[in-house]
């Protein structure tokens, strides 16, 4: 066999990666960053009791199911690009005996649905991560509004401007004591500017055609009890530390990596490590 080539055996290692990755969104990255962002939703907005519902980025599909669960009468679809969450929450599904909701691979913000099919739409943009970030915000937004009805509550989460601060704060010391600022800085600079502030989210959907737009806010707080806890919890190392490590050069990122550890401990003594997240639900109508 070539080199190009995968072999079994590593095709088998990443397949099991993958489900490894998604038992550990389920387990640990839902209960800790979703349901949070859900709880925002169930709490200040009151969504139909019947209709067809869209969910764009389910995830493993707790909000989903609840939903499927409590309608009085309709169809839940619920989206999502990871192919092995998805089969977590068909299987949650069948143990909740539920056949009025469909879990569908998402290939990108463009569905395979018609225009006005849904009384509902709601689209997670927590876990966006990247300098294109307002673009996909607005791509989503903008199909959302494409396949709902006239008067449907559309509805997206997102974390805004200022998440994870506390943390930026500490990577451009780290950055400076690695000799890496003056390569780094702008990329940097880019990962604390990627998420929109609540008033750019609010605009992204007016632009795309939203009607009455709104937002609820909440200020969040993540506790570690120490640097290594915060690098390796599945919600940093799973979702963000890559794309935060991305600025540095791959042979610095072991370095940089074990100087934010340090930097970290030395900097919160005998208490736990705190960071913040700035959460919103952007709603709207059709």
């Amino acid at each position: 066999m070539g080199s190009g080539c995968m072999t079994f055996d590593g095709l088998k290692a990443v397949m099991t990666n993958k489900k490894e990755l998604a038992y550990r969104y389920d387990l640990i990255v839902t209960p800790e960053w979703r349901e949070r962002f859900d709880q925002v939703v169930s709490e200040n907005f009151g969504l139909p009791d019947e209709g067809r519902f869209l969910f764009l980025n389910c995830g493993t599909g707790s909000l989903a199911l609840e939903v499927a669960q409590n309608i009085k009468a309709g169809e839940v679809y619920a989206l999502d690009p990871i192919a092995e969450r998805l089969e977590i929450a068909r299987a949650k599904a069948q143990v909740k005996k539920l056949d009025n909701v469909v879990f569908e691979e998402m290939t990108g913000p463009k569905t395979r649905f018609s225009a006005g099919e849904f009384d509902a739409v709601i689209a997670d943009a927590s876990l966006i991560n990247h300098a294109g970030h307002q673009n996909e915000i607005e791509a989503i937004a903008a199909e959302m509004l494409r396949v709902s009805r006239r008067e449907a509550l559309l509805l997206i989460e997102a974390a805004a401007r200022g998440t994870f601060d506390e943390f930026f704060s500490i990577y451009w010391e780290a950055l400076h004591d690695c000799q890496l600022e003056d390569e780094a800085l702008s990329g940097l600079e880019q990962l604390i500017n990627a998420r929109p502030t609540v008033s750019e989210a609010e605009e992204l959907c007016r632009k795309v055609g939203f009607r009455n737009v709104q937002s609820v806010t909440t200020t969040q707080e993540f506790v570690f009890e120490s640097g290594s806890d915060f690098i390796e919890s599945p919600l940093i190392k799973d979702t963000f530390l890559d794309e935060w490590l991305s600025i540095v050069r791959p042979d610095a990122a072991a370095l940089v990596r074990g100087r934010l550890v340090s930097i970290i401990d030395q900097a919160r003594g005998d208490c736990p490590f705190d960071v913040s997240v700035h959460g919103a639900v952007i709603s709207g109508a059709n």
